[in-house]
């Protein structure tokens, strides 16, 4: 392939960036509009004029990146532990059906229990603070990771396993070089929905038993009449998530290469 060739693929992927951000750019563009000619009350939904302005001030005096690098810790953490545990979960109780008889009602009973259900009994037990905001963000996210591994697990396809046991492959080596990476297509998808939950939990952590993070913040703004504040944290979590998101696309590709076309969002 060319030069010409390369700078029309890369001139085509601009464009597709480009056209993802256009309904975002005509979203804020209406939305200053309609708050310039006061169709909208500009205390109860501040232009985004404001926002970037707020955003900014927040940034200057570091209470946005306290309250931002607080929230992410508890997600990153809360989550790291339900994708580790999620997994192999998912692949022992996908793998042996003896156990997954026995496993399987216990998960499938306690998986519909709302995460902020367990909200009270995460302030007994860990009391305020960090820990109860993990153990949140853990319990919504394990379940998402378990279910996509599980299914992945389950839904293998039988002619590789054949044919490694074939090859001569041991149980391990199996379980580490075949089931594994044949899941992966399967269980990204679950990691990310995981994550995405994992945001929802934390902030409804931090709106009870927490003293800082963007759900503390918004509580607080609320109670101060600050929509400016709320409507800025909200965007913020809204700005990582994105970004974290973005990050496990790129993993995905990475780590997943015959993956036809990768995933698109």
């Amino acid at each position: 392939m060319g030069d010409r060739g390369i700078n029309a693929m890369k001139l085509t992927r601009l464009s597709g960036s480009f056209r993802r951000f256009i309904g975002i750019g005509l979203l804020i563009v209406a939305w200053q509009a309609l708050a310039t000619f006061n169709v909208i009350n500009p205390f109860l939904l501040p232009p985004p004029s404001r926002l970037v302005a707020t955003f900014w001030d927040m940034l200057i005096d570091g209470s946005l990146l306290i309250h931002a690098a607080s929230s992410l810790e508890r997600v990153v953490v809360g989550f790291a532990a339900a994708a580790a545990i999620g997994t192999v979960l998912g692949v022992v109780l996908g793998w042996w059906p003896a156990i997954s008889e026995q496993l399987i009602p216990v998960v499938e009973a306690v998986r519909p229990i709302p995460p902020i259900a367990w909200t009270p009994l995460a302030i007994l037990w860990f009391g305020i603070g960090n820990a109860p905001s993990y153990f949140l963000v853990f319990i919504g996210a394990v379940f998402p990771v378990f279910i996509n591994t599980f299914a992945a697990v389950r839904g293998l396809d039988r002619t590789q396993v054949n044919a490694a046991l074939c090859l001569g492959a041991g149980p391990r080596l199996l379980i580490t070089d075949v089931v594994v990476p044949a899941s992966l297509p399967v269980i990204f998808p679950g990691l990310r929905i995981a994550l995405g939950v994992g945001w929802m939990c934390v902030v409804a952590a931090e709106l009870i038993a927490a003293q800082s993070g963007l759900g503390y913040l918004i509580q607080q703004s609320r109670m101060l009449l600050q929509t400016q504040v709320v409507l800025t944290g909200m965007i913020t979590i809204g700005m990582i998530g994105f970004a974290m998101n973005a990050g496990m696309v790129w993993l995905e590709r990475r780590l997943i290469p015959w993956k036809a076309g990768g995933p698109r969002s």
